[in-house]
């Protein structure tokens, strides 16, 4: 599942008919269906294959021309209302089984098929058709109606759970940034105000961001600028260690995933320790994934410190609503070093 955010785009309820997954989903319904008809008809043999092997063969004729057409018309219907969409494909599908059925019984006739020659067999073929096809295309239609509703309520209930996680961690970082600002004043007034317009800027850019994600670029920035403020706080306590890949054009990550980081390695790191320590950030692309490692030193004896997985947790959760299983945060702790590395699909 995918996170739909911003404008809402024009979708139909029909599944994509040129993806090969949809396609052989439709073929295994028609051989299912091969299967119950010519097992259901009378007859004395226990499983005629040569029946079957006509049945699947006639079916299978209609479900690709069918897939054909519904792959062009779906993309001329997007924005449709559902019943025109519905009643375009309830046509496509009758028509393509009468020409495919016309067809059928004219080259059965031709082989003098048994019942083939029989004066009122060819109206009684269409028909029989017809209704068959007119059965399964209502089945078929209510499904996928059923299931995109299903998919868009999960959608509306993922966009709202995202908006809420998004609207706390903001404050959390506004109030923690304002807490370090606050510590400068008496120390430092000048390099406080600095401080505070650079901040002004960036949280001016991230309310205007109405996206869930964010620039690689802005997002290195936005950490950079709060680890000034700690770095002011910390003095030679803080130490800095960046490497980033020679071109950041089009990567992106989302929204306020790298700050937060950054932020625990801080609180939960540098901070405990007297004499301080290095934090390194090393983001680096790898194929299809872009892999952001923060590390920082962590007394070993002590345990972490309370709330020291909230933002991690909102991390996780976002990943999980914008990614589905394709991203992933992961920590570790090893001889008095906290990893956190980040992965997700460049």
């Amino acid at each position: 599942m995918k996170l739909s955010t911003g404008a809402s785009q024009q979708t139909s309820f029909l599944p994509d008919f040129c993806r090969g997954p949809v396609i052989f989903s439709l073929l295994m319904v028609s051989q299912m269906l091969a299967f119950f008809l010519v097992l259901a008809s009378p007859g004395h043999e226990l499983f005629p294959a040569s029946r079957i092997i006509l049945v699947s063969l006639f079916l299978h004729w209609i479900s690709l021309p069918s897939a054909a057409a519904l792959c062009w018309a779906r993309q001329r219907l997007m924005g449709r209302p559902t019943f025109v969409v519905a009643m375009a494909a309830f046509i496509i599908l009758l028509g393509i089984t009468g020409i495919v059925s016309e067809l059928g019984f004219q080259i059965g006739r031709l082989l003098q098929w048994r019942g083939f020659a029989e004066s009122q067999a060819h109206g009684f073929f269409i028909l029989r058709n017809l209704i068959l096809c007119g059965l399964v295309a209502v089945l078929l239609l209510y499904f996928f109606y059923l299931r995109d509703a299903h998919s868009r309520q999960l959608i509306a209930s993922a966009e709202a759970r995202f908006a809420a996680l998004q609207a706390r961690i903001r404050p959390h970082f506004f109030f923690n940034s304002l807490n370090s600002v606050a510590a400068l004043i008496s120390i430092r007034p000048e390099s406080a105000e600095t401080l505070l317009e650079d901040l002004s800027d960036l949280f001016r850019a991230i309310l205007k961001n109405r996206e869930p994600w964010n620039s690689l670029e802005d997002e290195v920035r936005l950490a950079q600028t709060y680890l000034r403020i700690e770095e002011l706080r910390l003095g030679e306590r803080l130490q800095q260690d960046w490497q980033l890949p020679d071109n950041m054009q089009g990567l992106r990550l989302p929204l306020l995933s790298l700050q937060p980081l950054v932020e625990n390695a801080v609180y939960h790191g540098i901070e405990r320790l007297p004499q301080g320590g290095r934090i390194g950030i090393h983001i680096q692309r790898q194929a299809r994934q872009l892999i952001v490692e923060v590390s920082n030193p962590v007394p070993v004896d002590e345990r972490p410190a309370p709330g020291s997985r909230i933002a991690l947790d909102n991390i996780r959760q976002r990943l999980r609503l914008l990614y589905d299983d394709k991203a992933t945060l992961t920590t570790h702790s090893l001889s008095g070093t906290y990893r956190a590395e980040l992965r997700i699909p460049a």
